[in-house]
């Protein structure tokens, strides 16, 4: 089904927008942060408890970072195939099977007995949380107009850093029931922390409608509003192959992917080894580690707020998304070469305000250009195999850290490739506003099935 464009006499009704706005962020905007709050829990929380977990099972740097980056794999694969079903199936249903089948996963990472079983169960888990991110955009995309949708993006997105740290010193907690009923701390961590998304995925099965035309407290002038003027609209044509080689052929979702990987490698790489640097650097416990390493995520939580209020008064992405990949690689060398726990500590906060500034506005362009079945399929494909960097990224820098016994030059690599990102995000930000008309608050120019992008368009 190619989904239709919107009228260019459409009325801008703001009162109306403003009312819906209200009623999605006391209804839907919440439950989905929190699911975001969630995953980001359960998918970087093996970084705080890499010491003991480490210690019981006999892993070194780069055993532990093939260990953390193969949650990609499962992730990857199964990304495009998880967005294609909630298309067939509807958001209420698919994302509480999502949630519910990786809170089950994260338990089992606290049953996990050697290196092997540890490989099998992260797999397992990126296999049950693929497409909750990309999900999680689309369903957000039904309830917003273009003017709406940046600052929705940027709600949404918040979650993560505020994730990393509240997780950071939450896992660190858990550490203190070490030895409680003959289980290690980093054991009851992993259980105790699977069971919020098992029970978040079964209040959305009952209670998330899958969009607006069946939220029963939305009246009939904001639904109908909504059919006219929403970012993306439910598209059941989302699950067909043919949509997936429609993006496939298109320059620009591959263009795409390669930026958010540039972005990502350096970040994940961050998330893993964070509380292990800190360690390092200041020679602490596990526990005080993970309480230190929530200092850069709630620095990179204030300046996204920040940088999204600027891109919303300003509409303009480029230069905001350039300058903070930049700012990103500047922040690593200095943790790389300063040789002083406390610049490492800045240098790294400023790395993790670059990667969370840019984000916001990173999904509001590929949010822009595809629509209807495409963009279930187009923000699963960016998703997914930008997600490989999750992989690549911690074993590069744990293998590097085995054979050189120091992080300098993996930092330093990962600096490297902010500055590609920087290149990269100049780049498609310019030539993405030249295809929209650079007006991020306006309807955006739609690319369906009957319309392919190039990178010449």
């Amino acid at each position: 089904m190619t989904h239709s464009v919107p009228p260019a006499d459409l009325d801008v009704d703001m009162d109306i927008e403003v009312r819906i706005y209200k009623k999605t962020l006391l209804r839907v905007i919440p439950i989905i942060m929190l699911g975001m709050f969630i995953s980001y829990i359960d998918r970087a929380n093996i970084g705080v408890l890499a010491g003991p977990m480490s210690k019981d099972l006999g892993l070194t740097a780069a055993t532990f970072g093939l260990a953390a980056g193969l949650f990609y794999i499962g992730y990857c694969f199964f990304e495009i195939p998880s967005n294609m079903a909630l298309s067939k199936y509807g958001a209420r249903i698919w994302l509480a099977r999502i949630m519910v089948t990786w809170g089950i996963a994260t338990m089992f990472m606290g049953l996990v007995q050697n290196e092997t079983s540890l490989y099998i169960v992260r797999i397992m888990l990126g296999i049950a949380e693929a497409g909750f991110s990309p999900g999680a955009l689309l369903f957000l995309a039904f309830w917003c107009t273009p003017r709406m949708l940046p600052k929705t993006y940027s709600m949404l997105n918040l979650a993560v850093p505020i994730a990393l740290a509240v997780g950071s010193v939450l896992t660190s907690a858990l550490l203190s029931l070490d030895g409680l009923l003959g289980l290690a701390g980093w054991r009851w961590a992993f259980l105790l922390e699977g069971i919020p998304a098992i029970l978040l995925g079964i209040y959305i099965f009952f209670r998330l409608p899958n969009g607006p035309a069946t939220a029963a407290w939305l009246d009939v002038s904001e639904k109908a509003y909504l059919a006219k003027a929403s970012a993306q609209r439910p598209d059941h044509a989302g699950h067909e192959l043919g949509q997936l080689w429609a993006v496939l052929r298109r320059p620009a979702a591959w263009l795409f992917c390669v930026l958010y990987f540039c972005m990502t490698i350096g970040y994940w790489t961050i998330a893993y080894f964070l509380p292990t640097i800190v360690r390092d650097q200041f020679h602490l416990g596990a526990a005080g580690a993970g309480f230190v390493s929530a200092i850069p995520w709630l620095f990179a939580a204030i300046v996204m707020v920040f940088v999204s209020k600027n891109v919303s008064r300003t509409g303009e992405r480029t230069w905001h998304m350039t300058l903070l990949q930049i700012a990103g690689a500047v922040g690593l060398a200095i943790a790389a070469l300063s040789g002083n726990p406390y610049l490492a500590l800045v240098g790294i906060s400023l790395a993790a305000a670059g990667f969370f500034g840019s984000l916001p506005t990173f999904n509001s362009m590929p949010a822009q250009l595809f629509t209807g079945g495409l963009a279930a399929v187009a923000l699963a494909m960016i998703n997914g195999l930008a997600s490989l960097s999750g992989l690549a990224g911690p074993y590069l820098f744990g293998l590097l850290k085995d054979n050189t016994g120091s992080t300098t030059t993996g930092l330093l690599i990962m600096a490297g490739f902010f500055i590609a990102a920087a290149i990269l995000a100049f780049t498609m930000s310019r030539w993405t506003d030249k295809v929209t008309g650079g007006l991020l608050h306006s309807e955006p120019i739609r690319v369906t099935d009957s319309a392919p992008l190039t990178t010449n368009s």
